[in-house]
């Protein structure tokens, strides 16, 4: 994330010298505890087949493991739960010929994920009738600041400093990064306000903002209710319009190519003969053309689109026959790689078939899929991700997936990458892909 985004998400508290060391630290604590994990992911034995987890975070696996006990086993049923919510809605909004805006589902459905990580009350969104369009046109006004408060941070100051409804007025997309904000807010003050009187507690079960209070790895001074209402609504933010993003793009494209849903389909038919009987993960790891489309997903849609600025503060770097002095800015952005032609020939072509054989092809081209980034400021949230997208789209695509049909969307207007946004953005009359569902056929 750049500099920007990272003193935006502060609040303002503080000078950038002090924000700088409050989110090294965040980072820090984060790499300490998931270290073990990493080793796991890029070691020599990495390659061995078995399951992903939903989660390699503090927050979710490592808490239910090792804080509670063991108690994760439990928590994968919830998991399962939330997939079952989504189906249940989809079927009913679609009862009656009725259109559904596939990126308002998504959304609903990575929304009640993270949230149910980040905070102790989660949207819980799956469980309202229909589904919500509010959180995901709030995440997108909080991505749709970055560019103007970029240019003109003192813009974010004066809004912060206004009164909510004066706000509102003056601009709605501040507004609603600000409301989401408070939200998070309040449950920060409550969380710290009952620190060491369990009793009192009004939250029960544990989540990123009751961690943060409790970890002993964190000064007491970081403990502020500003503090982690930014880790959480960073978290909120990533975790929510990343992936249901990707899953919009991958419905339109699975849908919109004949012959990738004939081949997804018959996978599914065959690795998950029972639609209504959710897949492990080690059952989703062993669907070589699902995770095909899956990283083909990834590459299409960009993941962060923006330019993520790095600077060598104290020393020049040499590239080729340039000197880049110490302290200046060097950027680009994940789109100039993912669709170069020299590494992925046809880039604006759906193509799973490209990462096939996945042990040879997939992983030549893994190492140039950067949508999650890479190195030391990679997204944390990669296999939580990851896990998302397989079991979505298994689940969804097993059960509608022969009966669902794209309508009145256009590649162009609806699922391209028109503006950089911080997150990729279509044109603003993007419809948000429209899918029905076709009467079956009677026997």
């Amino acid at each position: 994330m750049n500099r920007f985004m990272e003193y935006m998400l502060s609040g303002l508290g503080g000078s950038y010298v002090r924000l700088l060391v409050a989110v090294s630290l965040l980072f820090a604590f984060l790499y300490i505890v998931y270290g073990a994990i990493w080793r796991l992911y890029f070691s020599p034995i990495a390659h061995i087949p078995g399951p992903r987890f939903a989660a390699l975070t503090f927050w979710n696996e490592t808490y239910y493991d090792v804080v509670l006990g063991g108690k994760y086993t439990w928590k994968i049923a919830e998991y399962h739960k939330a997939y079952d919510k989504l189906c249940n809605r989809l079927s009913e909004q679609w009862a009656g010929g009725k259109a559904v805006v596939m990126m308002h589902a998504w959304a609903s459905l990575t929304a009640d994920v993270i949230s149910g990580y980040s905070f102790p009350q989660g949207y819980n969104l799956l469980d309202t009738h229909g589904f919500d369009s509010e959180h995901y046109n709030a995440w997108m006004a909080f991505t749709a600041v970055c560019n103007p408060s970029r240019h003109f941070p003192w813009l974010f100051t004066i809004f912060n400093a206004m009164p909510l409804w004066v706000t509102k007025l003056t601009s709605n997309a501040f507004y609603m990064t600000l409301r989401e904000r408070e939200r998070l807010m309040a449950q920060a003050e409550i969380i710290l306000s009952q620190r060491g009187k369990p009793a009192e507690k009004a939250f029960s079960g544990q989540s990123l903002l009751q961690a943060l209070a409790d970890t002993n790895l964190l000064p007491e001074a970081e403990k502020t209710p500003e503090r982690m209402t930014a880790a959480a609504q960073l978290a909120m933010g990533a975790g929510t319009l990343s992936t249901s993003n990707c899953l919009r793009s991958a419905t339109y494209h699975i849908l919109a190519n004949p012959g990738v849903h004939a081949k997804l389909m018959q996978e599914l038919m065959t690795c998950f003969p029972d639609p209504d009987m959710p897949p492990t993960m080690d059952e989703l790891e062993k669907m070589p053309y699902l995770r095909a489309t899956m990283y083909e997903s990834l590459r299409i849609f960009y993941g962060v689109s923006h330019r993520l600025a790095r600077v060598f503060p104290d020393r020049a770097i040499h590239y080729q026959d340039w000197t880049i002095p110490p302290g200046t800015p060097v950027s680009m952005t994940t789109i100039h790689i993912l669709d170069n032609e020299d590494i992925f020939p046809e880039p604006y072509q759906f193509q799973p078939e490209r990462w096939l054989p996945l042990d040879t092809n997939g992983q030549r081209l893994l190492r140039h899929l950067v949508t999650f980034g890479a190195g030391s400021r990679g997204c944390i949230g990669l296999e939580l991700a990851k896990s998302e997208f397989q079991t979505a789209v298994a689940c969804v695509f097993r059960r509608f997936g022969a009966r669902m049909r794209l309508k009145d969307t256009v590649r162009e207007r609806d699922v391209d990458t028109v503006y950089d946004i911080f997150n990729p953005a279509p044109s603003r009359k993007a419809n948000g892909v429209l899918v029905v569902l076709e009467e079956e056929e009677e026997a």
